[in-house]
């Protein structure tokens, strides 16, 4: 059975990991702080933050303290940042607090690690509301909350702060879970997990038990993105004997480094990492559409394995409880024919013989890209899908690009087509499309994730 309890490292970017403190060397995160304290502008200040560093970093009243962790920059084994989340009075409210040196990280990676952390306190600890509580050096950060359309709350209390001295802290920007995607989405009062339970395990199951041993690809994802039903045939798919090793699985822990590790087995390394956890996220937020919407989504998936990649095309179904509160979500798999433009394009390549006019006709790396998915078959929308690039990029490389280096006199994506298989292309697969990626088929859908593109 797989842990999903235990400590892990959190994937954040391709040199950036989040590992509990409890798991690294105390000097480090001492170090940490010494180097913080030089950004201080004065000895008062000085003064008033080693109180704060308790919160993250003391043992003393840790009964409400739920994680402290540090980000790790991979390079150097260094620590970079300091998380902290405690718990609230109001059980349903967490706290996070935050140092770190912006001026050493993009905001890239800080933006990243507030995803990871907001998808964290939510769906893996369940709180409802988030304030998260940033300083004065963390310009960054701030800028970031402020995008991802936190509250600011002035003068925060010392009661919800937990801090004795708020010359430094004065303020906190606060989220709750509804609104972390469309601040349009109201919260539903209906939904009672201990009712939704009860209709799970009533309804849900019993219907679900006479397709567990059927050759069929099919999940029963619960109100927690947590798998609790899965037919044996999907649980063989991801490398598991039976449908009940599945349960409590979820793509809610798209970060967890051990868990992609398993997953993905030899496809899985330094330089696929970023792949294939935001691959595991994209996965995770239509799981979310279907919930906050109440509309089913379909999209393909596609997989790589040894003599090739497998593809599926996927529905994700809302389960509807008697108050019409979505209490769960079925997915069926289906295999798809875009996994067999593999073996279509191996054809082609036994077949064709490389012209002496080939060799002089360079292509960059993305250029190979479209051109390999657009003789494949493959639309441009769904290129720029799979390429995680817009519309609009795709097409502007067939007709600037492609169109060039071909010759030819109009833009025409049957024409660029035939004259690249007349030259002999494509030599091989492109490297870069060895790996998962998603293709949404749903207007809806793809609109929604777009609208919301920062956090996928």
């Amino acid at each position: 059975m797989l842990d999903f309890i235990k400590d892990t490292d959190w994937f954040i970017t391709p040199h950036y990991v989040v590992r509990k403190t409890n798991a690294l060397d105390p000097a480090l995160i001492s170090s940490f702080f010494d180097d913080y304290l030089q950004y201080a502008c004065d000895n008062t200040e000085k003064a008033i933050l080693p109180n704060d560093f308790d919160f993250v970093c003391s043992d003393e009243d840790a009964s409400n303290i739920i994680l402290r962790a540090a980000l790790i920059d991979k390079r150097n084994h260094g620590v970079v940042a300091v998380i902290g989340i405690r718990q609230m009075p109001d059980n349903t409210i967490a706290q996070a607090r935050i140092f770190l040196h912006d001026q050493h990280l993009s905001s890239q990676v800080i933006k990243e690690l507030l995803i990871w952390l907001v998808d964290y306190s939510f769906y893996c600890l369940y709180f409802k509301q988030l304030m998260v509580i940033p300083d004065k050096y963390c310009v960054d950060l701030v800028t970031i909350l402020i995008m991802f359309k936190f509250n600011k709350v002035e003068q925060l209390p010392n009661v919800l702060s937990g801090m004795t001295n708020l010359q430094i802290v004065s303020y906190a920007y606060s989220i709750r879970e509804y609104q972390w995607f469309n601040h349009d989405i109201v919260d539903d009062p209906s939904l009672n997990p201990v009712v939704a339970d009860q209709y799970l395990q009533n309804i849900v199951k019993p219907y679900f038990q006479t397709a567990i041993s059927k050759s069929l690809y099919s999940t029963i994802v619960d109100f927690r993105y947590q798998t609790i039903l899965c037919t044996d045939q999907s649980a063989r798919s991801i490398g598991l004997l039976i449908g009940e090793d599945a349960t409590g699985t979820g793509y809610k822990y798209y970060a967890r480094v051990d868990l992609a590790q398993w997953y993905f087995g030899k496809w899985y390394n330094d330089k696929s990492a970023y792949v294939m956890h935001h691959y595991a996220r994209k996965i995770f937020r239509i799981q979310q559409y279907v919930f906050k919407t109440g509309h089913p989504a379909s999209f393909i998936d596609s997989l790589p394995y040894d003599r090739g990649i497998r593809s599926y095309l996927i529905t994700f179904t809302p389960v509807f409880n008697d108050t019409g509160s979505v209490v769960a979500i079925q997915s069926i798999a289906l295999n798809y024919r875009l996994a067999g433009y593999h073996e279509y394009i191996q054809n082609i390549l036994e077949q064709q013989k490389v012209s002496s006019d080939t060799l002089q006709i360079k292509l960059s790396k993305r250029e190979e890209e479209v051109l390999f998915l657009l003789i494949c078959g493959i639309t441009q929308e769904q290129i720029a899908d799979i390429l995680e690039v817009k519309r609009e990029t795709v097409a502007s490389i067939i007709r600037n690009q492609l169109r060039i280096k071909f010759a030819l006199p109009m833009v025409s994506t049957k024409l660029v087509v035939e004259t690249a298989l007349s030259y002999g292309f494509p030599f091989s697969i492109p490297e870069s499309l060895w790996r998962p990626s998603v293709i949404i088929l749903e207007e809806k859908l793809a609109a929604w994730l777009k609208q919301y593109h920062f956090v996928l």
